[in-house]
């Protein structure tokens, strides 16, 4: 077998090894969600649900893995459709409300009417989904992180902006690539795999990523595509 076969093999293994075990578990502390009623009181279901939310964190990191994956050996391919992409913003903040809750955060996004566009819905989910969840990681507690969207000629723009630590140019400058990371006053490391992929949907989509950081702790980010 040749080197490259190897490394194929190996890598959908782990990601198969790492799938498989958080699923189960998933479904394990929803089914007891579901099923514990009044058994557990009101501290023991929040613990639950920020556990939950954990393997839900963990299964996001595993898709992005295996998207990487697969981008390393074929070519991303898109499966365009017509979809709101404000219903669809609606329901990955309603997804998010449990780390939100425990990172004492809050959202700012009040459309209401359609968005349709025509793009790859899957793919397009998955980049606001990371780019959210990135806003999420980096916020500052007791802050809110306003989303808007907006059209520039065109291109649809969306973007996130929230109070978390300025960003050094040169830093923000390798914010998309692959594996990279850095130690920064985030007092944490950063791993840019899901902005990477982000950035590799979007420019399959004939977009590009937005990124800027302000003195004032003022951090914007978020992509823009065509509208078809």
């Amino acid at each position: 077998m040749k080197i490259k076969e190897k490394k194929e093999d190996l890598l959908a293994n782990i990601i198969y090894d790492l799938k498989t075990p958080t699923n189960a578990q998933i479904t394990a502390l929803e089914s007891f969600l579901k099923t514990s009623g009044k058994k557990i009181n009101s501290e023991e279901k929040d613990l639950i649900e920020l556990t939950l939310n954990s393997c839900l964190h963990v299964q996001k990191l595993i898709d992005n893995f295996s998207s990487a994956y697969r981008l390393n050996f074929e070519n991303l391919k898109l499966n365009y459709e017509k979809f709101d992409i404000v219903n669809m913003i609606n329901t990955i903040i309603k997804e998010a409300d449990i780390l939100l809750k425990y990172s004492q955060l809050n959202v700012d996004f009040n459309l209401k009417d359609e968005i349709i566009i025509y793009a790859d819905k899957a793919q397009v989910q998955k980049v606001i989904e990371n780019i959210l969840y990135n806003s999420i990681n980096h916020a500052f507690k007791d802050s809110t992180i306003e989303i808007a969207i907006s059209k520039e000629k065109n291109y649809l723009i969306f973007q996130t902006k929230s109070k978390s630590p300025y960003i050094e140019p040169q830093i923000l400058k390798e914010i998309f690539d692959k594996y990279k990371t850095h130690n920064t006053n985030y007092n944490k490391t950063i791993v840019n795999l899901g902005l990477y992929l982000s950035k590799e949907i979007i420019c399959a989509h004939f977009g590009k990523m937005i990124a800027k950081s302000f003195d004032d702790n003022t951090n914007i980010l978020g992509f823009s595509i065509p509208i078809k």
